[in-house]
């Protein structure tokens, strides 16, 4: 995307200075991009639209998971509830009610804070600056209606019979000789499935299984964690 604007220029640097900065200079970054979004218009406006029926408890409870011990964060899909969430989350670290240096440790544990700061900016504050950017330079329009569908739920105890294999799957991943693009595709499709397996939707569970099998078995990889899942998934009628 091709930045523009002075706005835009000055919220895309004070992002990218937080990825950038110290650990120990993490606050005072993050204050930038508030302050970025409180002076700039054309924020301001954007905001006031992506705030419109938004709760942030309600998404707070929606967006923090586990797989097995480990917690998760699944940001909203939707782009408005994206960028009103990621500047609800900012405002509470520049309030001093969530600690983000805790935040991203907890999240996105890696061998030092720098690293987890890195990967919280490239998994959550790069999205967010990419919808924001788009919002002002193309409009904050109505999302289009969604088409509906009944959803099958999977039976109750299907999530607590396979989080073990998850907490596996994530392991191998982690351990496996692979690069690291490949490594952050696997742990999103894993952090998919268990969004999935929450939400007891038997189409996104066999959606996100078909497509994280396949890339699991070209890397061969948990042979038998894949076999134990499937023969769950059979025995919990999601496939036959």
């Amino acid at each position: 995307m091709a930045y523009s604007g002075e706005g835009v220029n000055a919220l895309v640097c004070a992002i990218d200075d937080l990825k950038n900065t110290t650990i120990l200079a993490v606050e005072t970054r993050v204050r930038a991009i508030l302050k970025c979004l409180a002076y700039y218009k054309e924020f301001r406006d954007v905001l006031e639209v992506c705030n419109r029926g938004f709760d942030f408890q309600a998404e707070q409870a929606r967006a923090f998971g586990k797989i097995g011990d480990s917690d998760v964060l699944r940001l909203p899909k939707e782009k408005k509830a994206l960028v009103a969430f990621v500047a609800a989350m900012l405002v509470e670290f520049d309030a001093g009610t969530a600690d983000i240096v805790l935040f991203v440790t907890r999240l996105y544990p890696s061998p030092s804070k720098q690293e987890s700061l890195a990967v919280f900016c490239d998994k959550v504050m790069e999205p967010f600056k990419l919808a924001i950017v788009d919002f002002v330079c193309n409009g904050c329009e109505e999302d289009p209606v969604a088409v509906e569908r009944t959803v099958q739920f999977a039976p109750n105890g299907l999530q607590q019979q396979t989080a073990h294999l998850l907490v596996a799957m994530m392991n191998a991943v982690r351990e496996a000789a692979m690069d690291t693009d490949e490594r952050a595709e696997l742990t999103v499709m894993l952090e998919g499935l268990a969004a999935a397996l929450d939400a007891r939707d038997t189409l996104m569970i066999k959606a996100v299984w078909l497509g994280l099998r396949f890339r699991l078995a070209s890397k061969k990889l948990c042979k038998k964690e894949v076999a134990a899942l499937d023969d769950a998934l059979r025995l919990y009628l999601v496939q036959k």
